[in-house]
């Protein structure tokens, strides 16, 4: 009995340990592309939404497609919009 307990004790911890370090490592990657080569990945997300919706796919699916999308197409424009504005001088 005790060893059950302290087996599921140990998993108990073991998960809590995990959950607590998963949230805290985060992360940043900065990637670099020529500006023909991300118009032409911008393009075929664009094409893969095109096709998700014209597909015979569940609605959810294709919304799921759409949004998923969307999202990585914003996170291009911000991305861009963030390097092309100068940036501001340090203050001393």
């Amino acid at each position: 009995m005790k060893s059950i307990k302290k087996i599921s004790l140990t998993a108990f911890a073991a998960i809590l340990f995990i959950a607590l370090v998963s949230f805290t490592a985060q992360k940043y990657f900065s990637l670099k592309f020529s500006e023909e080569a991300l118009n032409k990945h911008f393009q075929n997300l664009t094409v893969i939404k095109q096709i998700a919706e014209k597909s015979n796919m569940a609605h959810q699916e294709v919304l799921f497609i759409s949004a998923s999308v969307d999202s990585l197409q914003k996170d291009i424009i911000d991305q861009v919009r963030l390097q092309q504005e100068p940036q501001p001088a340090p203050k001393k």
